[in-house]
């Protein structure tokens, strides 16, 4: 457990990597942990990703990396800190905004022979595109025209504050209003063609992302940081490959905010990981199918388990197979009982506890744990011909109740939120099999 902090102090003491093929051996020592030396069965982007987006979480350590590099060169962006940046810079040419913006590195290749400075430029040159896709209000055109000198100055005016409003445009403001701030009328001219340059791209009127994660926070620079390369690094995954085959299987699709739904609060209904890792492994079809064995294997027989007549896809074997149909419908059954009304029976909602309006909100927490217990006992006998029992589900449910009170106690909710939750289920247990201590 103690791996990240430890990466993380090597990322923010040395900047010096250059090439990223330690990260290439890194990450497959990862993959080989993670999955004890079997074929991944997620891909590891996936695995990095947030929770809330549907991902595991997964330290990215090169990303980690690139965020401990953004902290580095926060300095360099708000040039406020002059004794480290005169040591940094002890041979620069030009201003430090003329090498980050400027690319100023074509004309003093010099400023690349540092070991430090090479490997954080590689990382904003990356990024920056990224980051600030117009002239940035935090750049200063006179800290970059401006002659380097080995002392260096504090408090650069940026380009928020000599920048004025003229009608929809943003225009420099006159020699007059900024004679406290440009040196002469010759600089002022190197500023106004620095100006005249940055309009051509555009300027930021309301501040990006890199100022308020970057340049504003005081506190957990590094986490805002790899957040908010994470979601640039997995937007691509947004639409996860595993909802395109849910959709197909369930024959309509699932709403985006259903999704989010089930990633932020569907999950959190309990506190027992093993709970959470069934919804998981259902959400991006985990279990080995006999289509998937067959294709792996080369065999002839991809025939489900159950029914030994059609063919074992993921959907069928959870699904449609009919007796696994009959297995839901008993659940379907019972949960009537409990609930004392009849609601639809959608796949969605029983194997993936996305319930929508299915199910008022009182009884969702009953529901997940109810589904969740036939998920789990029905994996149980995954390669087998067999089927859970209806008592085996109850049984289950029965454990799940004293797992829903510790973890009433590990988020101190109180017992009344707990009782109104299991209520219903009290009553049944009472009503159908005559079990009045629970």
């Amino acid at each position: 457990m103690n791996v990240l902090p430890r990466m993380l102090f090597l990322f923010q003491s040395l900047q010096i990597l250059d090439k990223m093929d330690c990260f290439k051996k890194w990450q497959r020592d990862i993959s080989r942990f993670v999955w004890q030396g079997k074929k991944p069965r997620i891909k590891f982007k996936i695995l990095t990703d947030a929770k809330d987006r549907g991902g595991f979480a997964l330290p990215d350590l090169k990303l980690y990396y690139k965020s401990a590099a953004f902290c580095w060169l926060k300095e360099w962006l708000l040039l406020e800190n002059t004794d480290i940046l005169d040591l940094e810079g002890f041979n620069n040419v030009f201003g430090w905004h003329a090498y980050l913006w400027y690319d100023k590195v074509k004309a003093h290749k010099a400023f690349k022979n540092h070991i430090v400075r090479k490997a954080l430029l590689n990382v904003w040159i990356r990024y920056k595109d990224l980051l600030e896709n117009k002239t940035p209000r935090w750049l200063s055109p006179m800290e970059a025209k401006a002659q380097k000198r080995l002392n260096m100055e504090a408090k650069w005016p940026k380009y928020w504050e000599i920048l004025e409003q003229e009608g929809d445009k943003l225009k420099l403001q006159s020699f007059e209003k900024l004679k406290d701030k440009a040196r002469d009328w010759l600089h002022y001219y190197q500023i106004m063609e620095a100006y005249n340059l940055d309009k051509k791209v555009g300027f930021q009127v309301e501040k990006s992302k890199l100022e308020t994660e970057l340049l504003e926070s005081k506190t957990k620079i590094l986490s805002k940081m790899y957040n908010l390369l994470l979601k640039w690094n997995t937007q691509d995954e947004t639409v996860k490959s595993a909802m395109i085959k849910w959709a197909q299987d369930l024959g309509h699709n699932i709403m985006f905010a259903d999704w989010e739904q089930l990633w932020t609060t569907g999950m959190k209904f309990m506190a027992c990981n093993a709970l959470k890792e069934n919804i998981m492994k259902m959400i991006y079809r985990w279990y080995m199918t006999p289509v998937k064995l067959a294709k792996i294997y080369h065999s002839p027989n991809n025939k489900c388990w159950k029914c030994k007549e059609n063919e074992g896809t993921f959907f069928h074997l959870w699904w449609t197979c009919p007796r696994i149909k009959a297995f839901w419908e008993i659940i379907y059954n019972e949960l009537k009982k409990v609930f004392k009304y009849i609601f639809l029976k959608k796949p969605e909602a029983f194997l993936l506890g996305i319930v929508g309006q299915l199910v008022p909100k009182k009884d969702r927490t009953f529901f997940m744990y109810a589904t969740t217990a036939a998920r789990i006992l029905f994996a149980k006998y995954w390669k087998t011909q067999d089927l859970p029992t209806l008592e085996e589900w109850q049984m289950k449910a029965m454990d799940y109740m004293e797992l829903a009170e510790m973890t009433g106690r590990i988020r101190d909710q109180g017992e009344e939120s707990m009782e109104e939750d299991w209520k219903k289920f009290k009553d049944y247990l009472q009503k159908y099999c005559k079990i009045n201590e629970c």
